[in-house]
């Protein structure tokens, strides 16, 4: 009894840390939306618009579709981190991601193939697009779309332009990779308070570290069994969009398979939806029917109920479950019980979850499944 209560309270401390992050970055979000609301307002009156910035965040669909999202911004604002930035530097640059000066109510049009479609920015100056796919030629996987911002309720508009990537598995991938990020990929130092905030804060991609071995796992992964495939990998997150360039650099940067990452906005709700990536798994899930899929994640939130409930929606899709476990051997004999009670449930939903304290782990087990194969030494 004594085991299971200091695994429950180790297990409320990591996801107690866990949310305290994620209401700091809410906190600024909120205060960056009030400001915004104040300072459009008086500029929608008297004000002009500065130099656009049109940015475009990857994008995904199939054969019959695809969905891409963005935001526009005025340029001057939003700077991306350099490898020679000081600590300070990137902590303001982490500051201004939050303090963005977004523009609303604008008109994006993008252009896929012969498809053209526009939508309005939101009050934080975020678009989405729903495209029809054009004719698919070449086993390349990524796609580009052409946006433009065409009009604005400011005066002084001067067209924005970007290109859009937008990821289409093709005949090649054979397993869609989905993965967390936050302790999953990006280590958080979430056993430690003072020093996970602050990490935050003013790392940058260049300096902050993915777990080892990680890197690796994924491109295996994406390789599949063959060792030819072209997988699909998407990154869900609950941290919202403004870090979506910090999460890409650091994942390019650290040579992690390119993919979408699934952010959210979080803006002036009270709580963050506790079902956003639910909601992006089941998202995946249906529009790649024909793909099994391997969910990646760890133990301190919601990652091993949300990864079982998305195996009981879609029994035998989920090939495999890896969890990075942050108990790690401090773990009690109770602990582990209870890793083999979710296995026991996983199995019975037609998967295998695996506890994972290395990426290596997860990989031989991908090999031994015929999941993933290694790169040729």
């Amino acid at each position: 009894m004594s085991g299971a209560l200091e695994e429950l309270s180790h297990a409320r401390t990591v996801r107690g840390r866990q949310r305290l992050l994620a209401r700091a970055l809410r906190f600024l979000a909120r205060i960056e939306l009030l400001f915004d609301r104040v300072i459009w307002g008086l500029r929608r009156r008297y004000g002009r618009l500065g130099p656009l910035q049109l940015v475009s965040y990857r994008g995904f669909g199939s054969a019959a579709g695809a969905l891409l999202r963005g935001r526009v911004l005025e340029a001057s604002v939003l700077e991306r981190s350099l490898p020679t930035d000081s600590t300070f530097r990137n902590f303001r640059r982490m500051l201004r991601r939050f303090f963005s000066r977004e523009l609303p109510h604008a008109t994006v049009r993008a252009t896929f193939g012969a498809c053209a479609v526009s939508a309005s920015t939101d009050d934080e100056g975020y678009f989405e697009l729903s495209l029809v796919s054009p004719e698919l030629e070449g086993p390349e996987a990524w796609k580009h779309a052409e946006l433009e911002v065409v009009a604005a309720p400011v005066r002084g508009l001067t067209k924005a332009y970007a290109t859009a990537e937008i990821l289409i598995p093709g005949a090649e991938a054979t397993l869609v990779i989905v993965s967390d990020i936050d302790d999953t990929v990006l280590q958080t130092h979430v056993t430690q308070k003072l020093k996970m905030i602050w990490t935050t804060l003013s790392g940058s991609a260049y300096t902050r570290m993915p777990f080892a071995g990680t890197s690796q796992l994924y491109h295996a992964l994406a390789r599949g069994q063959s060792g030819h495939a072209v997988n699909p990998v998407f990154y869900v997150s609950k941290s919202p969009w403004n870090l979506y360039d910090f999460l890409s650099d650091f994942l390019e940067f650290h040579a992690l398979p390119r993919g979408p990452l699934l952010l959210r906005d979080i803006g002036l709700r009270e709580a963050p939806p506790v079902d956003h990536k639910s909601a992006a798994v089941q998202q995946l899930l249906e529009m790649y029917p024909k793909l099994p899929f391997v969910l990646i994640g760890d133990s301190g939130e919601r990652d091993p109920e949300i990864y079982l409930e998305a195996a009981a929606r879609h029994p035998g899709r989920v090939a495999a479950i890896y969890l990075r476990d942050l108990g790690g051997k401090s773990r009690t004999h109770d602990a582990q019980g209870r890793a083999r009670l979710l296995c026991e449930r996983a199995r019975a939903h037609g998967t295998e979850m695996l506890w994972i304290e290395h990426a290596s782990q997860a990989l031989s087990h991908a090999e031994q499944h015929g999941l993933a194969r290694r790169a040729a030494e």
